[in-house]
């Protein structure tokens, strides 16, 4: 059986963005011993080489489309965005929605949209079969839908040293969930700390 996956980072507050839905707004004070880290692109490539779909929102697939494939033509695009720009193209993506077209696919035609109406029954269907994981990154309203759903089977949050003070939580509503940790995880000349979580649901 496949699992379905969340990575996201998100501040030491719990934002998973600034002030008017700014991410860059969050480095303001970010450390000058961190500059340059890269170790969540390096987590993230690993779990795109592990997953056999990428799932993402309307929104978030656009974003990542626009994004990863200009980073290839983007002379200061370090070695592993250029890589992950590669995972990003070859991996099968499946998108949530009901309003994006074929035509807004282009040029990753390996990608299934799937109708907001049949998203929990297709997504429980690949679930249970044989194969690799399910990953979603960013997204983060689709995949709190699904933690509510029950077919999020693991969290990876990745803590950033940055202090939002305002912005986007990371969690739309409180679940019925329970967590166990998996792992924390930290890295060398790097403020950002892992921490793997398996969801379930409580016990009555």
């Amino acid at each position: 059986m496949r699992k379905l996956i969340v990575s996201n980072f998100l501040t030491l507050d719990g934002l998973y963005e600034g002030k008017d839905k700014n991410i860059i707004s969050l480095y303001e004070y970010y450390h000058k011993d961190y500059h340059g880290d890269d170790t969540f692109d390096f987590y993230n490539a690993d779990l795109l080489r592990n997953s056999d779909f990428l799932l993402l929102s309307h929104n978030a697939f656009l974003g990542n489309k626009d994004y990863w494939t200009g980073v290839p033509n983007n002379p200061n695009a370090t070695d592993i965005r250029r890589e992950t720009a590669g995972l990003f193209a070859s991996i099968e993506k499946l998108v949530i929605s009901d309003k994006l077209t074929r035509e807004e696919l282009a040029p990753w035609d390996n990608t299934r949209i799937i109708p907001r109406s049949e998203a929990y029954k297709q997504l429980a269907d690949l679930k249970a079969q044989d194969g690799r994981d399910i990953l979603v990154l960013l997204s983060r309203l689709l995949w709190n839908d699904l933690l509510v759903h029950g077919l999020v089977d693991e969290l990876n949050l990745t803590f950033f040293p940055l202090i939002g003070g305002e912005g986007t939580p990371i969690f739309e509503e409180r679940p019925t969930v329970s967590l166990k940790l998996l792992e924390t995880r930290t890295w060398p000349n790097s403020g950002n700390i892992l921490t793997r979580w398996e969801v379930s649901r409580p016990q009555s």
